[in-house]
C-alpha cells in the first residue's frame, strides 16, 4: 500500500458522520470541559496503583482478568487529560481478532463501518464517560481516534495518551510496531488479560512483559479475581478457568505431578510408581520428537 493510500485509510477511519458538525478543535474541546470531572471513586486497591502508575510512567502495562476495569480507568485517565490540554489527541486502539473461529464474515461500508463491531466495547466506555454527542463531537474533530492497530504502522503519535487494549490478541511483531510509533509528550497504557489470547503462537503482551521489566518510565499494573467489579458470580466463574491457565505454564514433569497429586492412592508407592512410569513415558517421547527434528 502506497503512503497516499494509507493516508487516505486512515482519515477514512477517523472519519465520523456527525448531524452537528464540529467547526474547529477548540469548540469539540469546550464540549468535555463541561464535564464535572469528580474525584473518581475506585472500588479496589489495585485500581488505585494502576490510575498513579499511568501517571508516573511513560507506558503502562496492565494486566488482568476480565471486568477489573483496566479499560474504563484507562479511557477515563486518557479524556480527562484530554480535557485538562495536557494532550492534543487521545487514540484508542485494539487488534482486530476473531474469537475461536468466529467468522464475521462479509462487512459492507467503509473501513471505519467495517472495523466498528469489534471496536463496540471502546466506544461503549468512552459514551459511559461523556456520552455518546461529546464523542462523535470529539471524533469529529479529530481529537478522538478509534484505529484498528494493524493501521498503526508509518505514523508518529505525538502530543497523545494512546491506548492499546486486549493486547493480549497482538503478536510480538505488533507490538514492537506499536511501541516504536511513541512520539513527543505521548503516553501510551497497554491492557490485557494474558487468560483470553485468541491467537496462536507467542503472546505479544507476555514477550513485551519479560523484555520491558527494569526499563525506566515503564510501569506495570496487576490486578487479580479480586478486583472483578462486574456481577460478582464473573469473579467466581473466572476461577474455574484459572487452573487451566496455570497448568499451561508448567512443564510436563510439573503438569503430571500436580495431576497425581489430586489422585487418591491408598498406597504411595503405587503413585510413585506410577509417575514414574509417566516420566519415562515423556522423556522417551522428547527424545524421539527431538531425533525427528533433526
Amino acid at each position: 500500500m502506497s503512503s497516499q493510500s494509507r493516508m487516505k485509510t486512515i482519515k477514512t477511519i477517523t472519519q465520523v458522520k456527525s448531524n452537528q458538525p464540529c467547526e474547529n478543535k477548540r469548540q469539540a474541546l469546550s464540549q468535555i470541559k463541561r464535564i464535572d470531572w469528580k474525584s473518581l471513586e475506585f472500588r479496589t486497591k489495585n485500581q488505585k496503583t494502576f490510575y498513579r502508575t499511568i501517571g508516573r510512567n511513560d507506558v503502562t502495562f496492565s494486566v488482568g482478568p476480565a471486568g477489573c476495569g483496566k479499560t474504563y480507568l484507562a479511557t477515563y485517565y486518557a479524556l480527562k487529560n484530554l480535557a485538562q490540554g495536557k494532550y492534543e489527541s487521545m487514540i484508542i486502539t485494539k487488534p482486530l481478532v476473531e474469537v475461536d473461529g468466529e467468522k464475521l464474515g462479509f462487512l459492507p461500508g467503509d473501513i471505519d463501518e467495517k472495523t466498528a463491531p469489534y471496536m463496540m466495547s471502546l466506544y461503549y466506555n468512552m459514551e459511559q464517560i461523556i456520552g455518546k454527542q461529546r464523542l462523535d463531537i470529539l471524533r469529529s474533530s479529530g481529537m478522538v481516534k478509534v484505529i484498528p492497530l494493524a493501521y498503526m504502522r508509518g505514523l508518529t503519535l505525538t502530543d497523545s495518551v494512546v491506548v492499546l487494549d486486549e493486547a493480549q490478541n497482538a503478536t510480538p511483531s505488533q507490538i514492537k510496531t506499536f511501541i516504536t510509533r511513541i512520539g513527543d509528550r505521548s503516553k501510551y497504557i497497554i491492557n490485557g488479560d494474558l487468560m483470553q489470547s485468541d491467537i496462536r503462537g507467542t503472546n505479544g503482551l507476555d514477550d513485551a512483559i519479560k523484555r520491558f521489566t527494569g526499563v525506566k518510565r515503564v510501569g506495570f499494573s496487576q490486578f487479580d479475581l479480586t478486583d472483578v467489579v462486574r456481577h460478582p458470580i464473573v469473579g467466581e466463574l473466572l476461577e474455574r478457568y484459572q487452573d487451566d491457565y496455570d497448568l499451561g505454564k508448567l512443564s510436563a514433569e510439573q503438569t503430571l505431578s500436580m495431576w497425581l497429586e489430586k489422585q487418591e492412592y491408598d498406597d504411595p508407592k503405587i503413585k510413585s510408581s506410577y509417575f514414574y512410569n509417566l516420566r519415562n513415558w515423556y522423556e522417551s517421547y522428547m527424545r524421539k520428537k527431538i531425533a525427528a527434528g533433526r
